[in-house]
């Protein structure tokens, strides 16, 4: 079973916004512009991150349960 190449790049993104969101809320490293910030962006990236992560997991989890129903 291998993942596809499309949900294989929404992992990366996705890990990448939930290390820049983290980055964001527990470091306080601001990475946006003054005028593109907003509270608690750094929350906000960690859930969009994870949202896009979804896809892989649902996919990985589906491979499993069909492999093992032969």
């Amino acid at each position: 079973m291998k993942l596809p190449l499309h949900l294989l790049v929404l992992d990366m993104i996705g890990c990448i916004l939930i290390g820049l969101g983290m980055a964001m809320h527990i470091a306080n490293v601001d990475l946006l512009p003054e005028h593109l910030r907003f509270e608690q962006d750094g929350i906000v990236y960690i859930l969009v991150g994870a949202a896009c992560m979804i896809p892989a997991v649902i996919f990985i989890i589906k491979g499993l349960r069909n492999r093992h129903k032969f």
